[in-house]
């Protein structure tokens, strides 16, 4: 018990748990959509602005990551892991999509697949950020055994 509030938050491990299992969903429909529409990602990959040796690294890595991310999102012993490596790869892909926003890159390449497929750039931005927000915040206030970060 906290002596400067009495009255723990007990929605806070709630919410934290929710965080985790909504950006594990996040992970697990696009690593699931990349592999369903293998040749709409192929040549999305392909269209990016990065060498083709890269585009044909990520093509396989990206599924396999984004899965193992979201396994240890869902794995309490793991889930502070899984929340680091959702923000590093949240603000990756934040980044990505903000200089194409923006109009970095060379050429405008095709959009992520699913359902963000049909989100413009700016769009995207903010699913990203708000993604990024969620992980921040289920880091800052997670749970294990009762006990978050400051715990």
């Amino acid at each position: 018990m906290n002596k400067m509030n009495p009255y723990p938050n007990t929605l806070t491990p709630v919410l934290a748990e929710g965080a985790a299992w909504l950006l594990a969903a996040v992970f697990t429909y696009t690593a699931v959509s990349k592999v369903y529409d293998w040749s709409g990602t192929q040549m999305a990959m392909y269209n990016q602005v990065f060498p083709i040796g890269m585009a044909e690294i990520l093509l396989y890595v990206l599924p396999v990551v984004e899965l193992g991310v979201a396994v240890l999102l869902l794995v309490p012993g793991w889930r502070k892991t899984g929340l680091l490596l959702s923000m590093v790869l949240l603000s990756l892909f934040t980044g990505y999509v903000a200089l194409v926003w923006l109009g970095f890159t060379e050429r405008v390449p095709c959009s992520c697949g699913g359902v963000l497929s049909s989100l413009g750039w700016g769009e995207h931005l903010v699913f990203n950020l708000v993604c990024l927000g969620v992980a921040v915040w289920g880091l800052r206030h997670r749970e294990i055994g009762g006990q978050g970060l400051r715990g």
